[in-house]
């Protein structure tokens, strides 16, 4: 399936996101470069048909088992993660339980791509820190809307956890930490 014609870059889409420059007019910068998504499955043709959906827009990594999607995101976090659930030796659940428990990992977006679809599986996925579903057979329009809103929400968490620290830092300078502040509620009240 080719990938999804006219659907927006993540910066046409997310102008008012970016975590590389600083906020001017009250709006977030624009991101630079194209997220990175780690997609993860042990059916190769389901890698290669979310590679063609997504591909355009973001880099892809691929890992074809649990083992190996836990490695690479801890040696290199993405912006996201889709994960399938059932997969030998180690299943989504698990790959998302190890991601949230790392400090370097904890804030990445787990959307499962499943074809399991009773409540208890999305209670258990919410349960170990899912962001999202995406059931099988998968909608490409889908896939790339979930996909968007999951990043730009991730990008304006990132962007609030940077301000936050900021703020900390300018705490003794308190007329430059109330500017700061004013700016964040601002933005804040427009979304």
């Amino acid at each position: 399936m080719p990938a999804a014609t006219g659907s927006p870059s993540m910066p046409e889409v997310d102008d008012e996101l970016s975590n590389s420059s600083p906020m001017k007019n009250n709006a977030l910068p624009v991101p630079t470069g194209r997220p990175t998504i780690l997609v993860v499955d042990d059916e190769p043709s389901n890698l290669t048909l979310l590679d063609r959906i997504l591909g355009r827009d973001y880099i892809i990594q691929k890992a074809g088992n649990g083992a190996e999607a836990v490695e690479l995101a801890f040696a290199n976090p993405p912006d996201l993660i889709l994960v399938d659930v059932m997969m030998p030796v180690m299943d989504g659940f698990e790959v998302c339980r190890r991601i949230r428990e790392n400090a370097s990992t904890i804030h990445v977006p787990v959307i499962f791509i499943t074809g399991k679809n009773e409540i208890k599986d999305e209670e258990l996925g919410f349960a170990v820190g899912a962001s999202d579903f995406i059931h099988k057979p998968i909608s490409a329009p889908i896939v790339v809307a979930r996909v968007r809103s999951q990043l730009k929400i991730k990008f304006m968490q990132d962007y609030l956890r940077g301000e936050l620290a900021r703020l900390q830092e300018n705490a003794n300078d308190k007329s430059s930490a109330l500017k700061q502040l004013k700016n964040l509620i601002t933005i804040l009240l427009t979304f």
